[in-house]
């Protein structure tokens, strides 16, 4: 690896004798996913910190934090890694930033432009008209309308001056923290989480409509879509998106959890227990936010019988998944169990999770009682990010742990 990155550095002649200062303070950064300057460029802000003379970086995106601890300085370069995922930085360091980014790690080899600007705190500083329209509420999300990709999310977004933040939800999940702007008739919106890395942009009709979007997750993931106000849009319940199959009520597994042991559902550890089984992966930003309400859930009832364990769906072998799904259980910082189980895909997905059917997604979980009898299913997982929405599914998986806890 570290062959490797001295490579890249060299290619991109972003090597010197002597080190350039890197300026602490307030970032602006610019990942291009386009080779046409301004079409997919996706701002996001970030703070450089030196903690003990130690660099790191804080990236912002709305109310989410996430501190970028792996930084590293070889001649006027910089080398930069994201926590839990695969996602690095490779710039050179002047009064600006330029250089690389690589959304699933240099090994991968597909990089994006980037740079940075330095001192600035607007997300879009480039449009610069007051708005015309306040956003605020919840809206209708149709991304590819008219065509048979067409899919019905919903936008909850909040609107102070210029400045938007939210989110959007699917019935597979939400796409975390937003943040963006309004300028003149002008709709703006990004992230970049070192997982997924989004440019949304539109135009508001009026005050119930927008239209002529364009959201874009990478080259080959470019969409239109256009949205109307309805305060009481809801998507589909839990339900109705995945459930037991017929014929089954409980639920068996096997893995290999992070010491290459092979572990199953009928060791010790789960027997008698209430247990709550999440089937996602290192690679999946909902899954990371799923694990960690979990953590909270099993420090509080772990002593009273609830356990956890994550079935990690990751590459074609052990060898390869084993420390990223070690990098997953970092940042989740619970030490519950993780198995590997399967590589990614579909049919491996339905095989493991034999006991399901209907529309899956990455996160989906199930809650077992003590006797193994499936309680409950879920499919996508709406994090923090969505206010009301995660409080009342900790409210009542809360209440349902505690439930099964105390049958006999």
């Amino acid at each position: 690896m570290r062959k490797l990155l001295v490579f890249v550095l060299a290619a991109l002649a972003l090597s010197c004798t002597k080190k350039n200062e890197l300026t602490t303070g307030q970032w602006l950064g610019i990942i291009q996913m386009d080779t046409i300057p301004g079409r997919l460029d996706v701002p996001f802000n970030f703070e450089v910190k030196s903690d003990s003379g130690k660099i790191c970086l804080v990236v912002r995106n709305a109310d989410e934090l996430i501190r970028v601890n792996e930084v590293e300085r070889i001649g006027d370069s910089l080398y930069a890694k994201f926590p839990t995922f695969t996602s690095e930085l490779v710039v050179a360091v002047n009064d600006s930033l330029s250089g690389y980014y690589y959304p699933k790690g240099i090994k991968a080899g597909r990089r994006y432009q980037f740079y940075a600007i330095k001192g600035e705190t607007d997300r879009f500083p480039w449009f610069t008209e007051q708005p015309k329209y306040d956003v605020t509420g919840r809206w209708w999300f149709i991304e590819n309308p008219g065509t048979p990709d067409s899919s019905a999310m919903i936008a909850e977004l909040k609107q102070d001056g210029a400045r938007v933040t939210g989110t959007i939800l699917s019935p597979y999940g939400d796409y975390r923290y937003l943040e963006g702007k309004v300028a003149g008739n002008k709709f703006y919106f990004s992230k970049n989480d070192g997982a997924q890395t989004i440019i949304i942009r539109g135009e508001i009709t009026d005050s119930a409509n927008m239209s002529n979007g364009l959201i874009a997750g990478s080259p080959s993931w470019v969409s239109s879509w256009r949205a109307f106000r309805d305060e009481n849009a809801q998507l589909p319940k839990a339900e109705s998106m995945v459930w037991v199959r017929k014929g089954y009520s409980t639920f068996e597994f096997a893995g290999i959890d992070l010491n290459g042991n092979r572990v199953t559902s009928n060791d010790e550890r789960f027997k008698g227990k209430v247990l709550a089984v999440l089937a996602g992966g290192s690679w999946c930003p909902n899954c990371l936010d799923e694990g960690r309400f979990y953590k909270t859930m099993y420090e509080k009832y772990r002593d009273k019988g609830f356990e956890v364990v994550s079935l990690c769906f990751e590459d074609k072998t052990f060898e390869a998944a084993q420390p990223k799904i070690k990098r997953f259980a970092q940042s989740i910082g619970a030490d519950y169990t993780y198995l590997y189980v399967a590589p990614r895909g579909r049919t491996q997905r339905d095989s493991v999770l034999y006991a399901l059917e209907g529309t899956m997604a990455y996160p989906t979980s199930m809650i077992l009682d003590r006797k193994g009898k499936i309680r409950r299913v879920e499919t996508g997982f709406s994090g923090p990010g969505t206010g009301e929405h995660f409080e009342k599914f900790a409210k009542e998986t809360e209440e349902l742990i505690v439930k099964l806890l105390n049958e006999n």
